[in-house]
């Protein structure tokens, strides 16, 4: 059953996100052509302010997630109740607070900008996207419950749904109009409209959420629940300092060019990202499950499969974006548009360094272990800005994505290993470790001879070249994997798997 629904979610989500992720280069691709590059700066930047103002969510989601594991698990309904109205009060207080702080911001926007663009109502633009993140938090409450549930299918077909219709309608619209205009407001539509989809689609799964009789949530789960919003507050913190200041950043000192040149890789990689976060997610609820009902052994050997798989995706991702980055840039938007080798070498080194920490995030986000590792977002936050602001005015961008690459290295790679196999997982730190770096190995080795193979191949990009270089990585990369991994137990567990559902 659990695996049944974890697969049902992961595919669902890879669904939902490969034609997500389609019409958003199609979206970009007629942006591009309509409006001045400074419009996508400008959507870039807005997006971090507004990732940075939802601190205000103070990491309260998971927290509260976490707790509803084992309610679910054991059919406890009146937990799930309390725990819900708990949510529902939390999340518009949340929304309200964001929509408030947000507006009290505009007067300041120039600050985050070098020169500010020739853009006729600046800030009404901002207010929009304030308006689009605040709005969000009004019924996502309800998502959440059926993420912990296992049942993320039905949010992930209602996220389908919208944000197909969303990037046609934002492409005409683009195309007649020659606005920016409607495509914001577009965007402020659909996410309403999809958040109140799946709040009634949930409201029918859970007739509960609607009941008037509801106990007073009990004191331990409180005693919980506010210690890991206290551990997740850190989280948050360091999450947003790494994540959603490389735009802010590079806009005060380098300006919004770049970051509307930066913004195009970033909607690779992100949309990489955003697919791994939705199948992970996915399987947190089940790796949730999993922890609360079985033994050691059991939560052992799943954590090496699920970290076997993390290594897989991120070599043949990592090896992939190195030697066809640029290509598909040239390609999509043109040559104009393209960064120098070393600034996509350290855009793919930082992708690797935070995909491979995907599965050991989810059994920590599963095993509820905020509070163990609560200050190492600090001493990521201090790094990451500390060097960000001193390196970004010597070498520019390359400098902002380093600072990154510097915390990551210093804090999260070695302290969450450290923490989920000291608290939550009898599991040999030197054995992990030991795994990363033949992992890692094979990545730089085999990622550096295709990227050599591939330009000796085709020196000029074409359309036959950029499916020459797929088919090359896709075919090289996993035959070497396999040809590697094919005799352990993590690799027979996956392929059967794989042959027993496709």
């Amino acid at each position: 059953m659990r695996l049944d629904s974890a697969l049902k979610n992961v595919k669902s989500t890879m669904i939902v996100y490969v034609i997500k992720t389609i019409l958003q280069f199609a979206v970009r691709m007629v942006f591009v052509r309509v409006l001045p590059i400074e419009y996508l700066g400008i959507n870039g930047l807005f997006s971090n302010i507004l990732a940075v103002l939802a601190l205000a969510e103070l990491g309260i989601g998971p927290a509260i997630i976490f707790s509803l594991y084992k309610p679910l698990a054991v059919g406890d309904l009146e937990t799930v109740k309390s725990l819900m109205r708990l949510f529902k009060k939390t999340y518009i207080s949340i929304g309200i607070v964001i929509l408030v702080l947000g507006a009290v911001l505009t007067p300041w926007l120039d600050f985050f900008i070098q020169g500010r663009p020739n853009i006729d109502y600046l800030e009404w633009i901002y207010l929009l996207f304030v308006l689009d993140t605040g709005i969000s938090y009004f019924y996502s409450y309800k998502r959440n419950l059926l993420l912990a549930d296992q049942k993320q299918f039905v949010a992930n077909f209602y996220q389908g749904v919208f944000q197909v219709t969303l990037a046609i309608l934002q492409m005409i619209f683009l195309v007649v109009t020659q606005s920016f205009w409607p495509f914001i407001i577009l965007k402020v539509i659909a996410t309403f409209l999809e958040n109140v989809m799946v709040a009634r689609k949930a409201d029918t799964f859970y007739p509960i959420l609607n009941s008037s009789n509801i106990k007073p949530l009990a004191s331990d789960i409180k005693r919980t629940i506010v210690r890991n919003v206290e551990a997740m507050i850190f989280h948050k913190v360091g999450g947003i300092a790494v994540f959603s200041t490389s735009n802010i950043i590079i806009s005060k000192f380098v300006g919004l060019t770049a970051v509307g040149l930066y913004s195009n890789y970033y909607l690779i990689i992100n949309s990489i990202q955003s697919i791994s976060w939705q199948i992970f997610g996915s399987l947190t609820a089940s790796v949730g499950n999993l922890v609360a009902v079985e033994g050691q052994e059991k939560k052992i050997a799943n954590f090496k499969v699920l970290q076997f798989m993390t290594a897989w995706i991120a070599f043949y991702t990592s090896i992939g974006l190195y030697v066809m980055f640029n290509p598909l840039i040239e390609m999509w938007l043109g040559k104009e548009y393209l960064f120098a080798d070393s600034i996509v070498f350290v855009m793919v080194l930082n992708y690797y360094l935070t995909y491979m920490r995907r599965g050991v995030q989810t059994f920590k986000d599963a095993m509820g272990l905020f509070w163990n590792n609560r200050y190492m977002p600090i001493a990521e936050t201090i790094i990451n800005l500390t060097a960000g602001i001193l390196l970004v005015q010597k070498f520019d961008i390359i400098g902002a994505l380093l600072a990154m690459t510097f915390s990551t290295i210093f804090t999260c790679f070695w302290i969450e290993p450290y923490v989920v196999m000291r608290n939550g997982l009898d599991y040999p730190l030197k054995e992990y470790f030991c795994w990363y770096g033949i992992f890692s190995l094979l990545t730089v080795v085999v990622g550096y001879g295709l990227h050599l193979s591939y330009w000796r191949l085709w020196p000029s990009t074409t359309l036959f070249s950029l499916i020459g270089g797929i088919i090359l990585c896709t075919l090289i990369a996993n035959s070497i994997w396999i040809l590697i991994f094919y005799r352990t137990k993590e690799f027979r567990y996956v392929w059967q798997l794989i042959k027993n559902r496709f």
